[in-house]
């Protein structure tokens, strides 16, 4: 894949700036976008995602719309992930009133006068971004971090299709400044990363308290390709490879994803994987420094490392490569190989480590 290595200094200083109020983030190093390749042998596999899908099999665990960019923790609400009907209205009061006129001949005549009220500032800014981009479509779906739906350009504008999240409203007991940390930190990450293999942000907009991340679209929902069971194994492994790319250059970039998952995979029409969702991002190296590490319980059940659950903090960097470690597990298996990673409550991972005891001993 090739590098653009002349872009690295942008990226990296565009991204120190944008996030020196919320992470402090100073990444060593940042690889620049490869170009995208279309990777052959997967079009009969593909079908667009969505939500609610009655062929995902009932063991599918937390789940999310694809370019939702809305992680969450175990303490989260469980994601909702069926299609979601989103429209806006147009509220009108119709008022009749009766006017006399002069003429006895003219009679009485009743005319219908209808007062719109001020549209509110939510669809101000839903009008302005079909202005801009095009026409509103179909909601791919709501979770803890918001609502993304479609927006498709006319044909004579080229008829693109840009998959549009509006964050989610401040939450009870949740201060002004922390909202916005939250908010700022998700637009920073998503506008400065720049690889093939990361989704792509394409457009940020505030307005009147309301954020929207504008990004790429990809109509594939990977964990629907591999539940499939049409993947052939050098697919599986294309795809992968994929996956390792981008986790290497977000770890490049000092920046752990710690939520990766089949479910935040997409595939485009020409068969590349985006890694996408990045609320849950943090911060694991400063330029000159050790290592950060992170702590809480973050991420999908079955993709946990052991250690988040059993360490008040914990690498990131590492329990990234589990993560991704799984999803491998998952597209050769077809299912979890277990439900979580705690051998006190999940038979299956009991037997993984009762099978494997020099994998539970830590290296010197």
């Amino acid at each position: 894949m090739s590098r653009n290595p002349s872009s690295s200094s942008h990226h990296s200083s565009t991204l120190l700036a944008g996030l020196s109020i919320v992470h402090g983030l100073a990444p060593p190093s940042a690889p620049g976008s490869g170009r995208e390749t279309p990777h052959s042998g997967f079009k009969s596999l593909l079908r667009p995602h969505r939500a609610g899908d009655k062929n995902v099999p009932a063991s599918r665990r937390s789940t999310s719309p694809a370019h939702s960019n809305g992680s969450r923790s175990r303490s989260d609400d469980e994601r909702a992930t069926d299609s979601q009907s989103v429209a806006s209205s147009k509220h009108k009061d119709v008022h009749h009133t009766h006017h006399s006129h002069k003429s006895d001949k003219e009679g009485k005549h009743h005319k219908e006068h209808t007062a719109f009220h001020p549209p509110s500032l939510e669809e101000a800014t839903h009008a302005h971004l079909a202005k801009k981009y095009g026409k509103w479509g179909r909601t791919l779906g709501s979770g803890a971090g918001g609502t993304v739906r479609l927006i498709k350009a006319s044909s004579k504008n080229g008829g693109a299709i840009y998959a549009v999240k509006e964050f989610r409203p401040r939450r009870a007991g949740e201060t002004e400044k922390e909202y916005q940390k939250k908010v700022t930190a998700e637009f920073c990450v998503g506008r400065t990363l720049k690889h093939v293999n990361i989704i792509q942000t394409v457009d940020i907009v505030s307005d009147h308290g309301h954020y929207y991340e504008v990004m790429e679209y990809a109509p594939y929902d990977l964990f629907s390709v591999v539940m499939s069971g049409k993947m052939l194994r050098p697919e599986v492994y294309c795809v992968f490879r994929q996956i390792c790319d981008g986790v290497a250059y977000l770890h490049g970039m000092g920046l752990a994803h710690r939520d990766l998952k089949l479910d935040n995979c997409v595939m485009t029409t020409n068969n590349v994987v985006k890694i996408i969702d990045f609320g849950t991002a943090t911060v694991f190296h400063y330029p000159g420094k050790a290592p950060i590490h992170a702590s809480g319980v973050v991420g999908s059940d079955p993709y946990l490392a052991p250690e988040v659950l059993s360490q008040d903090t914990y690498d990131p960097q590492k329990t990234d490569v589990w993560s991704v470690a799984v999803i491998f597990m998952c597209m050769i298996l077809r299912r979890f190989p277990w439900k979580i990673p705690d051998a006190r409550v999940d038979p299956s991972y009991r037997s993984f480590v009762n099978t494997h005891p020099d994998l539970a001993i830590k290296p010197p």
